[in-house]
């Protein structure tokens, strides 16, 4: 039966094409394509295909260098806190000292104890060093200058970083939404080349290899037979794997991207996966069997979902 649907649909999406290949093949399609193109009859996909590839790789280009910064302000960031941390440490003898005949007073400063700050998450933490800013502003007079001084110093270093490390994740986080949009535009416009190349020499079948490179895609599939990673879309579903035969099989999972997503074991390569019992927060890394995650006979469609409605990125191996 001859599926005409199949004209119709955007190749090259598949996540079993990782970012290098994809890069690579579409290199090697302009340089082929650049070199063949008689009367200039393709030089309109040829200024398309140069922008959309810019685009999709100019976004790599730039969340490498976010994540680079990020990694070296939340490196600062941490070491501000540990010197913070150690501050309020040596700070609390004084204090202690001070108002040692006057409880609420401390309390005032270390209101749950010294743990309060050790064991706060970063948004806690930033708002009760906060506090105690102010509640060591408001008794001043009863502390050296310098004491007060040097609190406030390493207080407003701490807040500085933190923010830097902020604004720095924000900007990896535009780079992965905006390339949510630049790898399908990408994939997009190499099918519009393959279909008006091929329109242009219906019957030839062998000017496939004068502007396109199989292997590299042959390359491509069968290096994702053990590990895939690729970005999704919020509200999205992808299939992973459709190859997996045996229950005990070990996978590892890891959820590179910002917000969570659900993996498990469908009947179908594009049934969502509604389970939250298999949900991968942002950052997470589990290994479980496929078993685990859902595999059965039946069921043997690894899908991903992406529900939190931002922008997703993951890896998956067989180990």
């Amino acid at each position: 039966m001859i599926e005409l649907a199949k004209y119709f649909r955007i190749l090259f999406m598949s996540v079993r094409i990782s970012r290098d290949r994809l890069k690579g093949f579409t290199e090697d399609h302009i340089q082929r394509l650049t070199a063949n193109n008689p009367g200039g009859i393709f030089t309109g996909i040829l200024t398309a295909i140069l922008t959309a590839y810019n685009n999709f790789y100019g976004n790599l280009a730039s969340k490498s260098v976010n994540e680079a910064a990020q990694e070296g302000k939340t490196i600062a960031m941490n070491e501000s806190r540990d010197e913070l941390e150690k501050n309020l440490s040596d700070n609390e003898k004084l204090i202690a000292y001070t108002y040692r005949t006057n409880k609420p007073f401390y309390e005032e400063f270390y209101p749950l104890g010294l743990t309060e700050y050790s064991n706060a998450d970063l948004d806690t933490f930033g708002t009760i060093t906060l506090r105690y800013k102010t509640v060591l502003g408001n008794h001043s007079a009863d502390f050296p200058g310098p004491f007060v001084t040097e609190y406030g110093t390493k207080h407003s270093t701490f807040v500085t970083n933190r923010s830097a490390q902020s604004t720095a994740k924000s900007a990896v986080d535009s780079e992965i939404s905006d390339m949510a949009t630049t790898r399908p535009a990408l994939a997009k416009q190499l099918t519009i080349n393959v279909l008006t190349i091929a329109l242009q020499y219906v019957g030839d079948d062998s000017k496939a290899t004068v502007y396109f490179d199989q292997a590299i895609l042959d390359n491509a599939f069968r290096e994702s037979d053990r590990k895939v990673s690729g970005d999704i879309n919020p509200d999205t579903t992808e299939n992973i794997f459709d190859n997996i035969s045996k229950a005990d099989l070990r996978l590892t999972f890891k959820n590179t991207g910002e917000g969570a997503l659900n993996f498990g074991f469908k009947l179908a390569d594009d049934s969502v996966v509604t389970e939250t019992t298999h949900q991968l927060a942002a950052g997470a890394e589990v290994n479980v069997t496929a078993a685990e995650w859902g595999w059965t006979s039946v069921n043997k469609f690894l899908n991903v979902t992406n529900a939190s409605g931002l922008a997703g990125s993951y890896s998956v191996e067989k180990n």
